[in-house]
């Protein structure tokens, strides 16, 4: 539908044919637009797009969408203009813009997923009416016809025809013996130079939307600010890093202390088992000689 194409710039700066199915102006004075890239599922749903519309000196942008109480009001105008195809679309929010084969950044439009009649209801009701000024006359352009003339041709006779060709023959012989003038010189005409017509060029369309170089500023804007999150994380991970390295050394030293108590107590074991082992020997001694002494 060529009398409702738009071009749509998007955030790569790609252009796009896109349908235009509204555009209205609500009662906080501002404008908006609703479009299609005609993108159907399988289900027969399409998506629509809708946006801010802002113009500056004939050149026309999009404004992002950014409160719900917008977002809400715009999608009950949307149920409202897709309630009837006979109803006309309502006086109090018609937007008097020439949108047709426009140029629009846009950036951040709000989408719908609908139903195709949805969206063709509201592609309806779009117009861009253009008056034409009535064309004037100052005086009234009358036919006029000439009155026919009866023309008659009269045939000389014999006679006559020779009367003429004698006053003629007179008149001639007269003209000949008056002194003929002097000859002028025959004039040099020079030839004219015909330049070549200059080539009128064709006027190259240029694009009214500003073209933006992102990669530019990607690196002005976004790139300082990766840098700097990548800076203070490098420096998260080495002070974990470092705690890490010190925990560890206090967990070995731990161990190694815990280690040289279990030896140390090992070690103890064993002289409590050696020193057992020798009260047992001395006992078994006193006591075989406190048998031998009651024997006597």
């Amino acid at each position: 539908m060529t009398d409702k194409l738009i071009y749509i710039i998007n955030e790569d700066g790609v252009r796009q044919d896109a349908t235009i199915l509204s555009k209205f102006r609500l009662a906080n004075a501002n404008d908006y637009i609703v479009y299609s890239l005609n993108e159907l599922n399988e289900e027969g749903m399409i998506k629509i797009y809708v946006t801010g519309l802002v113009s500056e000196g004939g050149n026309y942008s999009s404004r992002e969408i950014t409160t719900d109480e917008e977002w809400n009001n715009l999608k009950s105008v949307l149920k409202t203009l897709a309630k009837s195809e006979d109803e006309p679309f309502p006086e109090n929010i018609k937007l008097d813009a020439k949108l047709v084969g426009e140029e629009i950044a846009v950036r951040k439009p709000k989408k719908l997923l609908v139903s195709k009649k949805f969206a063709d209801v509201i592609g309806s009701k779009y117009s861009e009416e253009t008056e034409v000024a009535p064309v004037t006359l100052e005086k009234p352009v009358v036919e006029t016809k000439e009155p026919e003339i009866e023309k008659t041709i009269k045939i000389p006779t014999f006679e006559e025809l020779q009367a003429r060709n004698k006053t003629i023959q007179s008149v001639m012989e007269t003209a000949a013996k008056v002194e003929e003038p002097a000859k002028e010189e025959p004039k040099i005409i020079e030839p004219k130079i015909i330049e070549p017509k200059p080539v009128v060029e064709k006027p190259v369309y240029e694009s009214r939307v500003q073209r933006v170089d992102y990669e530019d500023q990607f690196k002005k804007t976004v790139e300082p600010v990766l840098m700097d999150v990548y800076a203070k994380q490098q420096k998260q991970i080495e002070d974990l890093e470092e705690e890490l390295s010190k925990t560890k050394f206090d967990l070995f030293e731990k161990q190694k202390e815990a280690l040289s108590l279990s030896n140390e107590k090992e070690e103890i074991k064993k002289k409590n088992e050696e020193l057992e082992e020798q009260l047992t020997g001395v006992q078994k001694k006193m006591d075989g000689i406190l048998s031998v002494l009651q024997d006597k």
